[in-house]
């Protein structure tokens, strides 16, 4: 059951990153988000908020199971951890009232980088996740 949600949250986590970069790709020529790009952009990241946590939960309770990790896949899924997390506590911080505008601005070029990150890392866990699973 554990492996099902797993597999399930991931999935749709790829298909949610997916549509966040497709949706953020004209910021890296100058665009803005607005309309119902940044609709859409908001529903994909409601995604990820919520199932980001449910895979790494899922994944910490698979792991007292006998099966094994590699060191690589770990190192993936902190890496996602990590840029995930960064990505939304970096649009969480602009929206509270701390934020001055330059500060703002700095923190929404920072959640990009994030996001872009982000997906790179997804990219890597859903390689070492299906690779292992397809040798064992």
């Amino acid at each position: 059951m554990l492996s099902l949600i797993r597999n399930v949250s991931l999935l749709v986590l790829v298909i949610a990153t997916g549509a966040l970069v497709a949706t953020a790709l004209p910021t890296l020529w100058g665009g803005h988000l607005g309309g119902a790009t940044l609709r859409f952009h908001m529903m994909a990241s409601g995604a990820v908020v919520v199932l980001l946590p449910v895979n790494a939960i899922t994944r910490l309770l698979m792991r007292r199971q006998p099966a094994t990790e590699s060191a690589l896949e770990m190192g993936a899924f902190r890496t996602l951890l990590v840029f995930g997390i960064a990505t939304i506590a970096t649009m969480f911080v602009c929206m509270l009232p701390v934020a001055s505008t330059d500060t703002m601005h700095e923190l929404v070029e920072l959640h990009g980088w994030a996001g872009f990150a982000m997906a790179a890392a997804i990219a890597a866990v859903v390689y070492t996740t299906f690779t292992r699973e397809k040798t064992a």
